[in-house]
């Protein structure tokens, strides 16, 4: 799966290609549909896509949360509508300032994008190489983004290239439970790739199952912690030196449903 933003797009070509995004996944979604979502009003949202408005600040943060951009990402989307704005003297040295940022965009870019994980999966397969070409082909990535994820990866202590391609440290969760704009990103990408598993994966190499259920909202607190325990429990029980593929498990559990004004109410009182 190919990343929507490896490279650096305008406010109007970001618009445009979520928009075409969302269309080819559901034909019936809407302009309309599509500025809801963004918390923008149909014709700005219309101006915005067609260019006939200028962005402005408050609308790329709006823009920025819904999409998932990550602090570099975000920083050229500003940058692109003022082309003219300098970085602050007062923020400190070019090199401590660039230093803060690199950290900043490492912490975000490990959870928000889905190939991270999956790298340090990798070296526990059989014939695992630290090649960034091999690394691209087993996970369906370019081999630029396999090359910088191998370095970040490295940079933050987490993996080890030489003498053995192999992951050190403590592993890192991605906390369902915790906001935060780089786990929706992540999320948003899983759900994208299974939607192209199903399409891309024969059915003896995976299993896809979904069911609706009716319930209270109130049991969805419950529900958190047995999914928690299923999710440790399959780790534990796939964890092989052997492994021969790297497999993602995702239990979706989402209302269908418009939530009734009354649940949320009640549970902001809880």
């Amino acid at each position: 799966m190919q990343l929507r933003y490896n490279t650096f797009m305008n406010g109007q070509q970001l618009l445009t290609r979520e928009f075409e995004i969302r269309k080819r996944q559901n034909p019936s979604f809407s302009l309309r549909s599509f500025a809801r979502w963004l918390g923008l009003s149909p014709a700005q949202t219309s101006q915005l896509i067609s260019g006939k408005r200028p962005m402005t600040l408050a609308s790329v943060e709006k823009i920025a949360a819904r999409l998932s951009l990550s602090p570099v990402e975000k920083r050229k989307l500003i940058s692109s509508i003022l082309p003219n704005s300098k970085p602050s003297r007062s923020a400190g040295p070019a090199l401590a300032v660039r230093e803060k940022r690199i950290l900043e965009e490492d912490r975000f870019r490990l959870i928000g994008d889905w190939y991270h994980l999956a790298i340090l999966s990798l070296t526990k397969v059989r014939g695992a190489k630290a090649d960034p070409r091999w690394i691209a082909a087993r996970l369906g990535i370019r081999v630029e983004d396999a090359n910088i994820a191998v370095q970040r990866l490295v940079r933050v202590g987490l993996l080890e290239t030489s003498p053995k391609f192999r992951q050190i440290g403590e592993p890192f969760l991605v906390v369902s439970n915790v906001p935060s704009d780089a786990i929706r990103r992540y999320h948003k990408q899983v759900l994208m790739l299974a939607a192209e598993k199903v399409e891309s994966v024969s059915l003896e190499f995976r299993q896809l199952q979904s069911i609706s259920i009716p319930m209270k909202t109130s049991a969805v607190a419950r529900l958190k912690p047995l999914i928690d325990e299923f999710l440790d429990e399959a780790a534990e029980l796939a964890t092989s030196e052997s492994a021969e593929e790297i497999y993602n498990l995702n239990v979706q559990l989402v209302p269908i449903t418009q939530i009734l004004k009354s649940n949320s109410v009640q549970k902001e009182k809880s």
